[in-house]
Formats: structure tokens, C-alpha cells, sequence
């Protein structure tokens, strides 16, 4: 009798410990966003929770190509508590039906592995747009060191002016892996601004050999606002550039690079906020514009969600700037993918 009654007691010592254990629940484990532009991220937050009576502890999380996780706000779940995971899937690149999974590793014996999986349908987008990860592999900050006055008189379209002694703390917002463009009037100070740049930590800082003169020579005044007509240059000075170092950018390099940035909002909703370098050209505002603006580079505008930059984009191109787009959605979009990067108020 005692022995039948211990084993009845050991049989319940061992019962209420298998059952003191935890469980990973996500309901729904799928989530279907329906169909979307090809460019266009997906967010959404599962929701991961402990239905058992032990502590949870996630011990990993990996997602599958084009889709990423932010971190948890904790790895330990409590009993009966949940934490978000939000996921991002970035639909560059992709078409027809995609199917993305995020595994998550627990000490959940029963399910030591669990798949979530985001799926839906990519549709092409119109050919005139261009997507918030291309624009953002495109970006670079044209830099004009020099005077007010010079640059009111004249400057690259897309340069923002920012005299030396003030790039460190002007710049300082940015992040340090921004690829800048430093110009003058002939070349003799960009080094030391650029020195300047690199002892702050900035990795990718290039100079424009002669200046914005030696591109005025070649180039005449294309890509150029000038609001004081023809300028008098200087004489022409011979560039050596047999030992030219990859950070010094040649006129013909820059020229290959360029492209322009054009926010269609309003200048109130600019100054609060916009992607560096762009131009302020409100929508309406944008055909007295048409004969200063070149029509043989990418022209990007964009607006808040991209409905009035679609308008834009289309505009240009039926009035022979062949090369516009739109920001596909927008800076809503820049936002969602990219947070505050490269997002500026207006700079002196």
C-alpha cells in the first residue's frame, strides 16, 4: 500500500512538473498583405506570446532574404505576456507572389522553432517611378564652400552652401557613411574642408578638381543656377592630375553622376523637413521652372505619399525631360524604409 501510494505521488510530482513549462503562441503566425507595388515595404508587428507557466526566453531570430526584424523589446516573456516583433519585407526586386519567413528560436521544447510567414502579391510598378532603395543607393551631398554672395550668384543645382568654418557642426546631423562632394571656385581649399570632414569621422568625402570654374569651362553653365547671367572667369589653369588621388572627382565624373532631387511640396512643409540636397519646386510652380531645369538627367521628385510627384513626374515627361520620376510613395516611404536618414531642415 505504501509503495502504490508513492508511486501515486512521484506520478504527480512528475505530471505537475511536465506541465510547468513554456509555450510560444502567435496567432495568426501568417500574415497576408495583400498586393503591393514592387519597391513598396511591407511592415507589420506579430505579436509573440508565452501561454505557458515558465519563462519564455527567445533565444534567436532569422528572417529570410528581403525581409528584416527590429529587436525585441525583451527576450524573457512572462507567463501569460506577449512582445512585439516587427517585421519589414522591402519588395525591391521581387514580382508575382512572395512568401517571406521568420523563424524564431525559443526554449519551448514542444515548439523549439517556430515559423511566421509574410506573403502577398508584387505588381510591377509604372516605369516612370523609381523606388525609395534606388534613390537612397543614388544619394550624395554637393557641398559649395564658398561665400553667400558666390553662391547666390551662382551654384550647382542640388548644393547646399555651407562655408568651411562651419561644415563640422552644420554636417554634424548626417550620418558619417554620406558620400559628399566638396567644390570652390578653383579647387585651393577643398583639401582642408575635406581633412576637416574626415578627422570628424565622415568615410566618404571627394573634392571636384578646378572647382565649379573648371567645370564652367567644359561644360559651360549645365547643371548650373545662375542668377546673375554670364560670369567672368578667371584664366584657365592647367590641372596636373597624373597623380590624382579616387577621392578627386574630374568634371566628366561628376557630370556622369549628377542627377537632381525636386521636392513638389510646399516651401513650409521643405523647411520642416526634406531629403538633402533636393529643390524646392512646388508643383504648381514647376513649368516656370522648365527652362532652367536640364532635361538630359534624372530628375526625382517626390511629395509626402507620391500623388502629386506622380503628376509631376508625368508632366516632365511629356514636356521632353524623358528621364523623370517619382518617389514611389513618397517620403512616407523614405520614412518607412530609412527612418530620419538623410532627412534635413533647411541648411544656411
Amino acid at each position: 500500500m505504501k509503495k502504490l501510494t508513492l508511486t501515486i505521488i512521484l506520478c504527480v510530482a512528475l505530471s505537475a512538473l511536465a506541465a510547468a513549462a513554456p509555450a510560444i503562441s502567435v496567432v495568426p503566425a501568417v500574415y497576408d498583405f495583400g498586393s503591393v507595388f514592387e519597391g513598396i515595404a511591407v511592415s507589420h508587428t506579430f505579436m509573440i506570446k508565452n501561454t505557458g507557466n515558465e519563462i519564455l526566453e527567445i533565444s534567436g531570430i532569422r528572417a529570410s532574404c528581403g525581409c528584416t526584424t527590429a529587436d525585441l523589446a525583451t527576450d524573457s516573456i512572462a507567463p501569460g505576456e506577449s512582445v512585439a516583433l516587427d517585421v519589414l519585407v522591402n519588395t525591391t526586386g521581387f514580382s508575382g507572389t512572395i512568401s517571406k519567413n521568420i523563424t524564431v528560436y525559443s526554449n519551448d521544447l514542444g515548439v523549439p522553432m517556430l515559423t511566421l510567414r509574410v506573403t502577398g502579391q508584387v505588381l510591377k510598378s509604372d516605369p516612370y517611378h523609381i523606388t525609395a532603395s534606388d534613390a537612397y543607393y543614388l544619394l550624395y551631398l554637393l557641398i559649395d564652400l564658398r561665400s553667400p554672395e558666390e553662391y547666390e550668384a551662382h551654384h550647382f543645382l542640388g548644393a547646399v552652401n555651407v562655408p568651411m568654418d562651419a561644415l563640422a557642426d552644420t554636417l554634424s546631423q548626417i550620418p558619417h557613411e554620406t558620400f559628399i562632394i566638396l567644390y570652390d571656385n578653383d579647387g585651393s581649399s577643398v583639401d582642408e574642408a575635406a581633412l576637416t570632414l574626415r578627422n570628424e569621422g565622415f568615410a566618404f568625402v571627394h573634392t571636384l578638381l578646378g572647382g565649379i570654374n573648371e567645370w564652367v569651362y567644359q561644360y559651360d553653365l549645365e547643371n548650373i543656377l545662375s542668377n546673375s547671367g554670364m560670369f567672368t572667369l578667371p584664366p584657365r589653369v592647367t590641372i596636373d592630375t597624373s597623380g590624382r588621388a579616387n577621392t578627386q572627382l574630374l568634371p566628366s565624373e561628376l557630370a556622369y553622376l549628377f542627377y537632381l532631387i525636386i521636392d513638389v511640396r510646399s516651401p513650409e512643409t521643405y523647411a520642416a523637413g526634406h531629403i538633402m540636397g533636393a529643390v524646392n519646386i512646388p508643383f504648381d510652380e514647376l513649368e516656370s521652372w522648365s527652362e532652367l531645369l536640364p532635361n538630359d538627367i534624372l530628375l526625382i521628385a517626390y511629395d509626402q505619399d507620391g500623388t502629386v510627384a506622380d503628376q509631376a513626374a508625368l508632366w516632365l515627361i511629356n514636356n521632353d525631360y524623358s528621364n523623370a520620376r517619382s518617389l514611389l510613395g513618397g517620403l512616407n516611404e523614405w520614412t518607412r524604409q530609412y527612418g530620419q536618414d538623410y532627412l534635413l531642415p533647411s541648411m544656411p
